[in-house]
């Protein structure tokens, strides 16, 4: 993925970029192939999804949102509502 940052006049460092799944390349390390494996799960995790005509990006967003939540509870993460 990439970041856009900057600099304010007193050094503090801004982020200038969004973090989402159409900014980066997701892919799950079951298999690096992309698409789906025999059992339906889903491997691509991007919006190549919709690109190369692989399926419908909405539950490779929602695997993505599951995982995350998954880890920031894991973590004791406050997530806003």
């Amino acid at each position: 993925f990439k970041i856009e940052e900057g600099r304010t006049s007193d050094g503090a460092i801004l982020l200038a970029d969004e973090i989402t799944p159409d900014t980066c390349r997701l892919w799950d390390l079951k298999d690096g192939n992309g698409g789906k494996d025999d059992d339906g799960a889903i491997e691509h995790l991007d919006k190549d999804l919709f690109r190369r005509g692989l399926g419908s990006i909405i539950p490779a967003y929602e695997e993505i949102y599951a995982r995350l939540t998954a880890l920031a509870e894991a973590e004791g993460v406050e997530r806003a509502e």
